[in-house]
């Protein structure tokens, strides 16, 4: 028998012995990710909201018998390039559909936004203003990785936070412009200090892969997605990343991902300045009189000259912190 002959039949032996062994291993579901896609959500009713999530009291139920919020945490990856690694929790809320099991869709899963906001605060604040969507849907949401209680980013005290958010954010000369830029420094270097762990693993195409596994863990075979603002955008990804699982989905007050970091922030001040202009349309409309001013312009024109003496000298507010303009805009 000619030699590579009796190699490839060695080989094939070989590979005749292994193959029970690794499908034994397959069947035992040594896959990581497998495993995290199996994991049985402990959902109990919800604790207050803690410091990270912004403080208050538990969520009130909404009407109905299975109106109560409930809470629970579902593992993921810490480094979804790494999925056998360390994981980190993920908090998560959710009240059951108001309808009949029947005619129960899935779970619908919000994002609100921010970057930064956290769900598990934000779904029951506007709860009964999604009541026809619960008819057909469990109503979830979340918060995102690094906020909240899902692994949050660390960076300042709250004195130094306060500082940071107090300083000027429109430097009128080069002693403001430096002072600006030498807080921002700090406090990027004080988050990168006090979460080094998690810091790098809290980009939207993480937080694109956490839905994912959120729709598997919720038992859904499409993810049906309400995104605002940010929300957009990480729907967006998601949608680039998993197309063929995306479900129903609202996209509202979108973010275009193709604009760069200047155009989207000129886009963003159109849409406040919008909103101003709206708002005092709407002051000076009503049959009781503005409390800001007597036309539309006369509204807008005394915010802006509050701003601009804000910028001068700014006046005490919440003890103990001042209200600066920035703070004030």
């Amino acid at each position: 028998m000619p030699r590579p002959f009796r190699l490839r039949a060695a080989a094939l032996s070989a590979c005749a012995l292994l193959l029970p062994a690794l499908l034994a291993g397959c069947a035992e579901g040594n896959d990581p990710a497998q495993d995290l896609t199996r994991q049985k959500l402990d959902w109990k009713a919800c604790p207050a909201p803690d410091e990270a999530q912004g403080g208050g009291a538990s969520p009130s139920p909404l009407p109905g018998a299975r109106g109560r919020w409930e809470c629970a945490t579902m593992k993921a990856p810490l480094d979804w390039d790494d999925p056998d690694g360390d994981t980190i929790g993920l908090a998560l809320i959710r009240v059951r559909s108001s309808g009949p099991e029947g005619e129960r869709i899935g779970s619908l899963v919000f994002n609100f936004g921010g970057p930064g906001g956290s769900g598990v605060t934000t779904l029951p604040a506007f709860g009964k203003d999604y009541a026809t969507l619960r008819t057909r849907y469990d109503l979830v949401s979340f918060d995102p990785r690094g906020v909240g209680r899902s692994a949050p980013v660390t960076c300042e005290d709250d004195q130094e936070l306060d500082r940071f958010f107090q300083q000027d954010g429109t430097p009128d000369d080069n002693a403001e412009r430096t002072e600006l830029l030498d807080a921002t420094k700090e406090f990027n270097a004080a988050c990168e200090d006090n979460s080094e762990r998690v810091l790098p693993h809290v980009r939207t195409t993480d937080a694109a892969r956490d839905l994912d596994l959120m729709r598997q863990v919720l038992g859904d075979d499409k993810l049906y997605y309400f995104g605002i603002s940010y929300g957009t955008e990480l729907g967006g990804v998601y949608a680039h990343l998993f197309p063929d699982k995306v479900g129903r989905a609202v996209f509202d007050a979108v973010v275009d991902p193709a604009l760069d970091y200047e155009q989207a922030s000129l886009g963003q001040a159109r849409g406040f300045q919008r909103a101003l202009d709206n708002y005092a349309e709407d002051c000076v409309s009503q049959v009781e009189e503005c409390p800001v001013g007597d036309s539309v312009e006369d509204v807008k024109n005394r915010i802006a000259k509050l701003l601009r003496d804000l910028d001068r000298q700014s006046i005490p507010g919440v003890f103990p912190r001042q209200l600066t303009e920035t703070m004030a805009t």
